[in-house]
């Protein structure tokens, strides 16, 4: 599968965990976890790098 592709999806779904954890503090849910906030920033610094990469 492409690189770009990949990292894309990366970024989107890193994306989508500092979201839902950013939701579940202004809402006040359950759910909050630092833990995923630092893995969803470090999938969208990644992901970003790794869609940028031209091979």
């Amino acid at each position: 599968m492409n690189y770009k592709v990949l990292g894309l999806v990366m970024a989107i779904v890193g994306f989508v965990m500092v979201l839902t954890n950013a939701l579940a503090y202004i809402f006040g849910w359950d759910f909050k976890n630092t833990a995923f906030t630092v893995l969803g920033l470090a999938f969208v610094v990644i992901g970003m790098k790794r869609a940028r990469q031209t091979k």
